[in-house]
């Protein structure tokens, strides 16, 4: 027999293990104290930065400074995605055209989350790489050359989830912003960088077929390294890259409409996708 809604013991209340309020002696519902994962609030504003706090929101405990530091650069790094990334240019049209301030970040953010060159590409590169980690990184391109279609290759190719590549060619910036991203962690005495390295060797073994990492897969990287589950990589994501789509659609409201190209009719292409 089928359960319906009463068959179900709900919670008496909202239950969280990431914040504890300590209430007023006056009400209830006005926190005194708030803890982040056991850790209190006015501490944390006093002795650690937001890279410690942010990365501690995720992992449930205060992590070590070559964490947080590795953190920060993938921040720096993804901070602007560039106005040809389909999330950034959302939100400069709508910018241009006026759109209400409030709106340009949570459109660009919608974009954002597209499973091509977005957080759900972020989310399955995760999952990709937990899911391949233990094995030889030629072993698992070989793998991925038999089921490549030669066809798919013009263009934008991605052989699994952050990596491929953009235009017909690597990504040689997210190549030079890798090596910057992971060199310090691989260097540091006091961690494994087994996930980073495999990643980079991977990605060599790519090279050499004209694919590469790309900057879901780079965003896939550190979030694995630093034990990030791929569902929570999505949110991740989007954090990071979000200031650069706010700046990017917040700069064109001081412009005119006529600041941005318009395309003719004979510049619009229209695909049909064949029913099978």
């Amino acid at each position: 027999m089928a359960k319906t809604a009463r068959d179900f013991v709900y919670a008496g209340k909202t239950q969280t293990r990431i914040l504890l309020e300590e209430a007023s002696a006056e009400t209830p519902y006005i926190a005194k104290k708030n803890y982040l994962h056991g850790y209190d609030l006015n501490q944390l504003i006093a002795k650690k930065s937001f890279t410690d706090t942010l990365l501690m929101l995720f992992i449930g405990e205060l992590p070590k400074q070559v964490d947080s530091q590795l953190l920060e650069r993938l921040m720096i790094a993804l901070i602007n995605l560039g106005p040809r990334h389909p999330a950034v240019k959302a939100a400069m049209v709508a910018g241009v055209s006026k759109t209400n301030t409030e709106h340009l970040l949570p459109l660009g953010l919608s974009v954002l989350g597209g499973s091509e060159n977005g957080a759900l590409e972020v989310s399955a590169a995760v999952e990709f790489i937990n899911q391949h980690i233990m094995l030889p990184p030629r072993q698992v391109l070989d793998t991925l050359l038999t089921q490549a279609k030669p066809a798919a290759n013009e263009g934008e190719f991605h052989i699994c989830p952050g990596f491929g590549n953009q235009y017909g060619a690597v990504d040689k910036l997210c190549l030079s912003l890798a090596d910057s991203v992971f060199e310090p962690y691989i260097q540091a005495s006091d961690v494994s960088a087994d996930i980073l390295n495999w990643v980079i060797q991977f990605n060599q073994l790519l090279n050499q077929h004209n694919l590469g990492l790309l900057k879901t897969g780079l965003a896939a990287a550190v979030f694995c390294q630093l034990g990030i589950p791929s569902r929570e990589s999505i949110g991740l994501f989007q954090l990071i890259c979000a200031p650069g789509i706010f700046a990017q659609g917040v700069e064109q409201t001081h412009k005119p409409i006529t600041a941005m190209p318009m395309l003719s009719d004979e510049q619009h292409i229209y695909q049909t996708k064949n029913k099978e």
